[in-house]
């Protein structure tokens, strides 16, 4: 597994996993309301570490703007995503997480920036990191 890559394994693809997150988890936000983290832990799973998915909507842009703010926030988790693995595997549980904008929108932010995403996303990776 490279370093800062987000192989297949770490992904959350299917719809079933998508609503036990959203109807069953946790949910948190970053200050400001900027961005929301839904999370579950497992705590007896078959594999330890964590698993991840960003979810935007389309009533917040175009599909150009809604790419690249998942494209970011993709970015920030990628270099922080380190300390939350190795506390995933010292506790023996896995993590779920579904990143998704809450105060963002292209009307609001017609440009956005790393710079502006990754103070949230790595607010947000302490904030559940506590909590594991």
């Amino acid at each position: 597994m490279k370093r800062y890559g987000l192989s297949a394994l770490e992904k959350i693809k299917s719809k079933k996993d998508f609503e036990k997150l959203f109807t069953g988890g946790e949910i948190t936000f970053s200050s400001g309301n900027i961005i929301r983290a839904h999370y579950l832990l497992n705590r007896k799973p078959t594999i330890h570490g964590s698993k991840f998915a960003v979810a935007v909507g389309k009533k917040l842009g175009t599909a150009v703007w809604r790419n690249r703010v998942k494209r970011l926030i993709r970015t920030a988790y990628r270099h922080h995503k380190l300390e939350l693995i190795e506390q995933c595997k010292l506790k023996n549980a896995l993590l779920e997480i579904i990143f998704s904008p809450q105060e963002l929108n292209q009307i609001k932010n017609r440009t956005i920036k790393l710079k502006e995403i990754e103070p949230s996303v790595v607010e947000i990776i302490y904030k559940i990191k506590d909590r594991i």
